[in-house]
Order: C-alpha cells, then structure tokens, then sequence
C-alpha cells in the first residue's frame, strides 16, 4: 500500500491543477470583437508595416475600434478600404488612391544586389545573386517596401495590370439567327 500512495498522488494532482486551469479559462475569458478577425482576414496578412502597425491583426483591432482610418492598408488600395468601410459600416476615408500598385523592376538598371529580394515579405522577387531580378505580380502587394533598398533605383511602383480597369469596346446587341 506504500508504494501505490505516490503513483494515486501524480494523476490526482495533474486532474486537480486541470480543473483549475478549465475554471480559470472560463472565468477569466475575454470577449473578442468579432469584426476584428473579419477586417483582419480581408487584410494582406504580410505584416509590412505600412500602416504603422507591426502586423495585420494588430492593424484590424485598431480599425474596429476607431483608432486607425480604414484606408490604413496602404497594399490593399482602395478596394479594400471599401471593403472594411462596408463591412464596420463607416465612411470610406482618403480618396486619393491610384489603386492598386506593383512594382517594377528594371532590367536595364538592375545589378542583382539581391537586396529587395530580402526586404520582401510575400515572396514576390526572383533571381539569384548578381543576376537580374524579376516580380511575380500576382504575388506583389505594391507594399513599396523593396523601394528603399534598391541602391540602383531601380524599382517602381505603377498599376496592377491584373486590377486596373480598363475602357471595354461596346457591345453591339446580339441578333437572333432566323432560321427558314
């Protein structure tokens, strides 16, 4: 009966720090805001700290609350800006938005420093070392953070292709084919 005292001992011990660790979790329990997990999905979650903040949750809580603009996101542009607005139900703020931005890089200019390569958060630099450096502009967010590093100047920044609208030819109504 000794022996059996101090294995019983061990698995009490762990159940009873258990159920103070489940009251605990239950008792002392914040609330969040829902909306900030919705504005912060919205976000480009890259963390590139444009919109002063060092990530994109902690950019959504500010926003919920009223501490930052929406328009906050300076890679989301103004699409999503109107996309937060419409979601927290608040006026867009800061209307002079070209839209959505990324960046370029030169061919001619480009030395292969490999620097903004490194200062990219989302992958969207290519190359290899002393060789030409290319973006994947699907992947760039146009956070213009590769703009500062680039000692040849050779990066800048012009409108998303993919996002930017375009004038479209009018359509002529479609006739229905008469078939005798």
């Amino acid at each position: 009966m000794n022996g059996i005292l101090p294995v019983l001992a061990v698995p009490a011990i762990g159940m009873v720090i258990g159920y103070l660790l489940g009251f605990a979790a239950l008792y002392f329990k914040v609330d969040k805001d829902p909306r900030i997990e919705s504005v912060a999905a919205l976000l480009p979650n890259g963390q590139c700290g444009q919109c002063g903040f060092p990530g994109c949750v902690q950019a959504a809580a500010a926003m919920v609350r009223g501490e930052a603009p929406v328009s906050a996101c300076t890679p989301g542009g103004a699409a999503l800006a109107k996309r937060i607005a419409v979601l927290l139900d608040v006026p867009v703020d800061g209307g002079d938005d070209d839209g959505p931005m990324v960046a370029l890089i030169s061919a001619e200019m480009c030395d292969g420093c490999g620097r903004c390569q490194k200062k990219c958060n989302f992958d969207a630099i290519i190359g290899a070392p002393r060789q030409r450096h290319g973006i994947l502009a699907e992947d760039c967010t146009g956070c213009a953070a590769c703009l500062s590093v680039c000692p040849q100047q050779a990066i800048q920044l012009r409108a998303d292709p993919l996002l930017t609208p375009t004038a479209t030819k009018p359509r002529l109504p479609i006739r229905e084919a008469s078939y005798v």
